[in-house]
């Protein structure tokens, strides 16, 4: 493959050269969050996943009983890609 060069003014160079940079260290970052970030939410978290409150997702445990749980010595936890497919599975218009 044949290089292409271009002579650019050195504050343009350095505009670009911080632009790469800043870019680079934003995605490498962001896949570090993904990374940390567990698969498991607890009540707090899986409404805030749902958009819901709390308490809505208390009813919805009581209303629906194929909400997708796991639970280890009463320590409740709910995975992202359950509540997905049952959010699917309640979806209106399928």
């Amino acid at each position: 493959m044949d290089k292409l060069s271009v002579d650019l003014p050195q504050d343009l160079k350095e505009a670009v050269l911080s632009l790469v940079s800043t870019t680079m260290q934003t995605t490498a970052d962001n896949i570090k969050q993904q990374l940390r970030t567990s698969p498991y939410l607890n009540k707090t978290e899986t409404a805030k996943y749902l958009h819901i409150s709390p308490k809505t997702l208390l009813d919805w445990e009581k209303k629906y009983k194929d909400i997708p749980t796991i639970e280890v010595e009463g320590i409740r936890r709910y995975r992202k890609s359950d509540l997905d497919e049952f959010m699917e599975k309640h979806k209106l218009n399928k």
